[in-house]
């Protein structure tokens, strides 16, 4: 009873939960350039997922996965559906999210790709917004994030402005079976086995959890109040894991989810193009929110777009950040994975894989 007073009263005065600050990044978060100054390595409109086996670098790209092959990306895989989610095992194995509705693990033969299990619901609830996979630690099972219920991956912005909180994380066993880890989730958006745990991304909570493998373990916050929206991570050789942030939190953002009603009036009249709401990438368009106002755009400037990734300890701590800053180009970084001495981004905002080696990071905090 004293929560729900409690939340009451923040809603009513501005404070608390329902204050529309933003963290400000400083420390170990201080801006810097380590993504602008990242070398590019193909440009890939769609740019989505990244994958590794240890041997090979994997891309995923609307219906088509690549692999990298010296500084080319090669087509090596092409389905009927946009892939939404990507992981890789060492044993060949392909895991794939097809429309964020359908899962399916897929093997390379003697005459090409075959699939080797599917699935399409879980607890009789079908899948429709799948943005994630991972091998857990043993290799037997497939750890899933389900963004929505309601909406499909490509649709997170709808989500997050009609404050969807009907994702789920799955684990999917090699009989067949599903269990369900997490549900009624804040948009859940990235999924990683770690250390014995499952450790997943709650976008609209600004939030990483952190859950024990056994059946019944109870989730926990490990990162809380970031400074952006998290998504996709991937293990950190050093240690920990690189958590993405694909789009950033703002002041104006904040306010617009606590004003109800003139968000629901924004949301049936006005073009999602348009809306006051994070994106990918922006500055193309005039109309966009405070374009057409002639604002100067600085690097300090509250961002629409940004590029963010964290390095996280195994403790929760945040060791360091990349970043493209507002006046950047490489923003909406949606995947990262670490291959051959370097960390490799996929920045969806600009459509180009990034390569940043790990003595460019040196000095950043």
């Amino acid at each position: 009873m004293r929560g729900a007073l409690g939340r009451f009263v923040d809603r009513v005065s501005g404070r608390g939960s329902a204050a529309p600050a933003v963290p400000v990044m400083d420390g170990a978060l201080e801006p810097n350039r380590v993504l602008d100054n990242a070398q590019v390595v193909a440009e890939l409109e769609g740019i989505d997922d990244l994958a590794t086996d240890g041997f090979s670098l994997y891309a995923t790209a609307g219906p088509v996965l690549y692999r990298l092959e010296g500084d080319r990306l090669v087509e090596q895989l092409r389905v009927d559906a946009d892939i939404t989610a990507l992981a890789v095992h060492e044993n060949g194995a392909v895991a794939l999210a097809l429309e964020g509705k359908r899962m399916s693990v897929m093997s390379q033969g003697r005459k090409g790709w075959v699939e080797r299990a599917g699935l399409d619901e879980v607890a009789g609830v079908p899948l429709c917004g799948v943005n994630a996979l991972c091998f857990d630690e043993s290799g037997d099972n497939i750890l899933l994030s389900d963004g929505s219920a309601q909406h499909a991956p490509a649709d997170w912005c709808r989500d997050l402005m009609e404050k969807g909180r009907s994702g789920r994380v799955v684990r999917w066993g090699s009989g067949g079976q599903a269990e369900l880890l997490a549900s009624r989730l804040h948009h859940a958006f990235g999924v990683l086995a770690l250390n014995g745990e499952v450790i997943f991304s709650e976008s609209w909570r600004h939030r990483v959890v952190r859950t024990g493998s056994a059946k019944g373990a109870k989730p926990t916050p490990m990162l809380s109040d970031l400074p952006g929206y998290p998504s996709r991570m991937a293990p950190a050789k050093a240690g920990g894991f690189w958590l993405t942030c694909f789009v950033c939190r703002t002041q104006l953002v904040e306010f617009i989810l606590r004003e109800d009603a003139f968000r629901k009036r924004m949301l049936q009249g006005v073009k999602p193009s348009l809306w006051i709401a994070p994106a990918l990438r922006s500055g193309a368009n005039f109309l966009e929110p405070l374009q057409s106002g002639d604002v100067v755009l600085k690097r300090w400037a509250p961002p629409r777009s940004y590029g963010l990734v964290l390095h996280v300890d195994a403790t929760g701590r945040t060791i360091r950040s990349l970043h493209s800053q507002v006046d950047g180009q490489h923003h909406g970084i949606t995947a990262v994975a670490e291959f051959r001495g370097a960390l490799y981004a996929a920045s969806k905002g600009s459509g180009r894989l990034l390569r940043v080696p790990f003595e460019a990071m040196e000095g950043a905090a």
